[in-house]
């Protein structure tokens, strides 16, 4: 069992949540901040390890630069505040390696039953891989420096066993970070066995690149489960979604599949081509037979702009609609068979003309396209969740799903590798449709273990061990508070030597130094003195001699 160093001092938890911005908060300093603006993002060089003894706080942007490296071992939880994100730089390296029992998390900062999407920002990953835009920004120049080049075999890295939990920050709109954002990513980067859960924009989106990620999860996002766009090149197999019917896009229409070329629908090159395999996405009428009124979910595949998106061998069932193919380039590349739908099991309910799923009213013809005999895809007509006999009871349970295909489901024996898109090694060949295998029970398929289902739930502040808790003991406190302007500071220094304290905002901007210089052992009291600051929440920090802690206070006028 991974043991937490900030658990301390009488059982107090040093999460260190205030410190200046664009840093890791841990019992480890693995950021310098610059005094003259704390709020400026860090950026990091040289190789950098995480330990999974302590439990790290994240705030502001924190880069990895050209040539660095951050390494991330089993088990380390990483908590994120709004905004707070980490991205690899074109170059820069992650090696986020944990294991089936022991994934790295991405978090929250917030406590358990407070958590929402978009608590803090996500993870972004940059590469020198080809993408089809010149010079290309991430999300609307928020991530600082360009991305992509001309190296298809490009390595990020490692990413494997991760989650990420409540991420997703919005500029403004169309404007966002996403769950995992990938731009330009290599193929010789290793992504799988990943959750992305309660993001605030997409779950997942690839900019270009070439990688081939495996094993992913979507849980509970409130725009797009998996997007591709900007000429991304990718090979998939094995893909879950899952959607909570309460989480939804407020400013857009929240789809299983979305894809464009790019932004305008050009045919520039190289084209938004991946191609998928055994993907099960589960909308919202799979865990519910009605929705919310006014939500805004939508297609099972939105494919726009240019995109030759290929889907084989899956099942998107619950979602409102079926297939949306926009635009005449699009239509042109799904006709002469560039943009492949293959052995699809799609279940919808809204019939967008008699006895239609698919969004006719984008593209006359789209079910005369996807119901060719050769294709063997089914569900234009309108049909129940429970048709596809998905688990072992409707509706399914959010937090603990089971999409095992139950015996009688025309996923069982119904899929196909013999396309040409499919000769690649790449690709597992299976029997069945979708991202289970129906012989397993859901307890023993690739999502055990590691995943996380009701994250709302989940305690990462635990303190494991008592043996972890250091022998100093530090109490402090203010009074009064909250306080108006002033409140006396009140700690007990352990040991003698050098103490220094100072009094950070909200914002990670140090307002006050009230010590430093040496301290004797024992209680010692000092005044904070707030005339002229405006009313909040204010941190103080005192370090000393084998140890440093954190303290929330509170002025109001």
């Amino acid at each position: 069992m991974s043991k937490r160093l900030t658990a301390i001092l009488t059982g107090l938890v040093a999460l260190a949540v205030a410190l200046p911005a664009a840093a890791w908060v841990g019992s480890a300093d693995l950021g310098t901040i610059d005094p003259l603006d704390p709020l400026a993002p860090f950026h990091q060089s040289g190789v950098r390890t995480l330990s999974p003894d302590t439990l790290y706080t994240l705030h502001g942007l924190y880069y990895v630069t050209d040539g660095s490296v951050i390494n991330i071992p089993a088990g380390t939880v990483i908590q994120g505040v709004f905004g707070a994100t980490l991205v690899i730089q074109p170059g820069g390296q992650v090696y986020a390696t944990g294991t089936e029992t022991s994934p790295v998390v991405f978090t929250s900062g917030q406590p358990a039953g407070q958590r929402n999407p978009g608590d803090w920002g996500g993870v972004v990953i940059l590469g020198r891989a080809p993408v089809n835009q010149a010079n290309p920004l991430i999300e609307g120049g928020i991530i600082e420096g360009t991305f992509g080049g001309t190296d298809p075999h490009d390595d990020s890295g490692v990413f494997k066993y991760v989650r990420i939990e409540f991420p997703g920050y919005r500029f403004q709109l169309d404007n966002e970070i996403n769950g995992l954002t990938s731009g330009g990513v290599g193929d010789a980067t290793e992504i799988h066995h990943v959750q992305v859960s309660y993001s605030f924009d997409d779950s997942y989106e690839w900019f270009g690149g070439t990688v081939n990620p495996h094993h992913l999860v979507a849980f509970g996002g409130t725009d797009d489960e998996f997007d591709t766009d900007f000429g991304f090149q990718g090979k998939l197999q094995f893909l879950f979604g899952l959607r909570d019917p309460e989480k939804w896009d407020p400013n857009g229409t929240s789809n299983g599949f979305e894809s464009d070329n790019d932004g305008s629908g050009t045919l520039a090159e190289p084209r938004t081509w991946p191609i998928f395999s055994n993907v099960t996405l589960c909308g919202p009428l799979a865990t519910r037979d009605s929705l919310v009124t006014g939500n805004k979910f939508g297609t099972s595949a939105t494919l726009r702009r240019s995109t030759r998106t290929s889907i084989f061998n899956s099942v998107i069932a619950g979602y409102p609609k079926g297939m949306s193919i926009r635009d005449a380039a699009t239509q042109d590349d799904a006709w002469n068979d560039t943009l492949r739908v293959r052995n699809l099991s799609l279940q919808a309910v809204v019939e967008v003309s008699p006895g239609i799923v698919h969004e006719t009213n984008k593209w006359a013809d789209v079910a005369t396209w996807y119901d060719r005999p050769a294709y063997n895809n089914t569900g234009t007509a309108p049909r129940s969740f429970s048709d596809l006999l998905i688990g072992a009871a409707y509706p399914m349970n959010l937090n603990n799903p089971d999409a095992v295909p139950a015996a009688g489901s025309e996923l069982i024996g119904s899929a196909d590798f013999s396309d040409g898109y499919l000769q690649d090694p790449l690709f597992t060949p299976v029997s069945y449709r979708g991202a289970f295998d129906p012989a397993l029970p859901m307890s023993q398929q690739w999502t055990a273990n590691w995943t996380n289902f009701d994250p709302q739930n989940s305690d990462y502040a635990a303190v494991s061990a008592v043996e972890v808790i250091p022998a100093l003991q530090v109490q402090a406190d203010n009074y009064p508070n909250p306080f108006n302007p002033s409140t006396s500071i009140r700690f007990t220094n352990p040991r003698k030597g050098h103490v220094t304290v100072t009094v950070f905002n909200l914002r990670g901007h140090r307002v006050a130094t009230l010590a430093d210089k040496e301290m004797s052992a024992g209680e010692h009291s000092l005044r904070f003195d707030g005339q002229g600051l405006s009313s909040g929440t204010y941190f103080y920090r005192l370090v000393g001699v084998g140890y440093e802690m954190t303290g929330k206070m509170q002025m109001v006028k």
